[in-house]
């Protein structure tokens, strides 16, 4: 069903690969890529067989490598990574609902830090006055400005998500859960962050995990550290 250009196109760049050994799929993705230093991932994967399907009947090409359990998907654009293997199968309202959850997490999870950190040191007009009133008693004798708190903060959740994946699965997920917890109410406990703070680290890592795809997912974590500066 896929387009002859789109077909031609595909075989053209993978006759253009010149490497001495492909291991996974990975690697024709790199290659055949148009934009290889923008963030954002551009050929979609999946281990599904029947979200492969889905894809070849809208119109769409799948590359299949040998020895490699994942599937290469493109044209990819980022509704492509929006969407969940489940969409297939649920009712158009409910995958509608889920879909709008996504955008709104995905915004947040992209968001939330850096808006702190404008909104507490440059705009507190634009809160309530009691809400901006508790933020600042919530921040009355904290060492470091927000955006010390809030780089601060992402960089030890982000090494507590990545010391859970390298840690076998029953204590990974342990280390993960309890060392956030943990860590995050010393902290505050001790007066190096705000309670507000660690509040919204906490919603914009829950809202990373809302992506179907952990590729866009990487790129939103990679993406909030310039947007807090």
């Amino acid at each position: 069903l896929a387009d002859e250009k789109i077909i031609n196109e595909v075989r053209t760049r993978l006759r253009s690969i010149k490497v001495d050994g492909i291991l996974d799929s990975g690697y024709i993705e790199q290659f055949i890529e148009d934009h290889p230093f923008s963030p954002f991932p551009q050929v979609g994967n999946t281990e599904r067989p029947d979200r492969v399907v889905g894809h070849l009947l809208e119109g769409r090409v799948a590359i299949i490598v040998d020895g490699s359990p994942f599937a290469l998907i493109l044209p990819s654009e980022m509704n492509t990574f929006m969407q969940s293997p489940e969409d297939y199968y649920d009712r158009p309202f409910t995958v509608l609902f889920l879909r709008v959850v996504r955008a709104i997490a995905s915004i947040g999870a992209l968001l939330l830090p850096s808006f702190y950190v404008a909104v507490t040191t440059f705009h507190p007009e634009l809160l309530p006055t009691p809400l901006a009133l508790s933020i600042a008693a919530g921040r009355e004798g904290k060492p470091f400005p927000p955006v010390i708190e809030a780089l601060l903060m992402e960089f030890v959740f982000e090494t507590l998500r990545e010391a859970g994946v390298r840690l076998p699965r029953p204590f990974g997920q342990a280390v993960g859960i309890v060392g956030a917890i943990v860590i995050g109410q010393a902290s505050v406990t001790a007066g190096l962050v705000s309670p507000l703070l660690l509040i919204i680290v906490s919603l914009t890592a829950t809202a990373t995990f809302a992506f179907p795809s952990f590729l866009v997912a990487n790129s939103i974590r990679i993406l909030r550290f310039p947007l807090i500066f």
